[in-house]
């Protein structure tokens, strides 16, 4: 099926993955990227897509991305996504994540009423899980512990209003953690893969820092993780909400091992009191059975796979940066 997609985010993490598998299945891609915003994910992609440079705390500059690109389907994925950001600055991320939701339910109301929006949540909307409750189900009450999960759960608030006030069709994704290729270091996986990258180059002596590593999370590489977003589009209805997770979790230490193994380098763990959260979530792992039963998604990568993929992306980034 060709649609007129339209992402807000395209330059990220997810969003540019997303424009690229959005492209491999025929559709029509435009997209917002933060003036000023770095560039760095989008590589070919001005060739083939139509960017809006745009801040979605921008309502008239949205509204207007939207009336040029006249999509059928919207992404919203741009968004503060740090929840130790979301810590250090709440205000920051509740204007990104919440005003801007809204910001873009105003300009989908105006200028594309027919459109489908695929708002792109959190499974942090359902806070601190005892282990033993896990895997979570869709059902389960949210009760975020921290601002950025507080966030995404007044953005799904927002978008429900918005499809009982306004009629706006809306489809509701929870992902799960996801990792791989151009994620930033600001993230558990890619920090560990970076400070590896930088040991085995010489450019750093070989401590890797680390925080707590007891957590289990469940890992979905970010290539699935855009194919369920694309799926959603096409198959799920209108007021729908599902988990997008693999299921099954792994703690932060079987990911370090497993890191480890793929470089030669002898390299010392050790703790650093910064990284460490002061909110922490001890097991989070998602049930996406409704999802994958509605749409026949499945995971095509395996977790050591997306390791050894994220491992060459950082090996290229440091071949790329000049000397000096």
């Amino acid at each position: 099926m060709s649609l007129r997609a339209f992402i807000t985010g395209i330059g990220g993490f997810a969003g540019s993955h997303l424009a690229e598998a959005l492209l491999r299945a025929n559709n029509h891609v435009e997209g917002t990227v933060r003036p000023g915003g770095s560039s760095v994910h989008i590589g070919d992609l001005p060739a083939l897509v139509t960017l809006h440079p745009c801040d979605v705390r921008s309502s008239g500059g949205l509204a207007d991305a939207v009336r040029k690109a006249k999509p059928d389907v919207v992404y919203h994925l741009a968004a503060t996504t740090s929840v130790s950001e979301g810590e250090t600055d709440p205000h920051g991320t509740m204007e990104v994540n919440l005003t801007g939701t809204l910001h873009l339910l105003e300009a989908i109301r105006k200028e594309i009423p027919g459109a489908l929006l695929v708002h792109i949540s959190s499974s942090e909307v359902y806070g601190k899980v005892l282990p033993e409750e896990n895997p979570i189900r869709e059902d389960r009450p949210e009760a975020p512990v921290h601002a950025y999960g507080l966030s995404k759960l007044l953005s799904e608030q927002l978008v429900r209003f918005y499809e009982r006030r306004h009629g706006i069709s809306a489809i509701i994704l929870r992902p799960f953690n996801h990792i791989g290729p151009r994620q930033s270091d600001r993230f558990v996986c890619a920090s560990f893969v970076k400070q590896l990258v930088s040991i085995e180059l010489g450019k750093t002596s070989p401590v890797l820092r680390v925080g707590n590593l007891d957590p289990v999370r469940d890992f979905t590489d970010v290539r699935d993780m855009v194919e369920a977003y694309r799926l959603a589009a096409e198959i799920c209805e209108s007021g729908s909400l599902y988990n997008i997770a693999s299921g099954q979790g792994t703690s932060i230490a079987n990911l370090l091992s497993q890191m480890l193994s793929l470089t030669h380098s002898q390299i010392e763990v050790r703790e650093d009191p910064n990284r460490v959260r002061k909110t922490e979530i001890p097991v989070l792992i998602g049930d996406a059975t409704s999802f994958t039963e509605k749409t026949g998604w499945q995971r095509r990568f395996a977790l050591r796979e997306t390791l050894s993929d994220t491992t060459a992306y950082w090996r290229q980034m440091a071949a790329d940066q000049p000397e000096g």
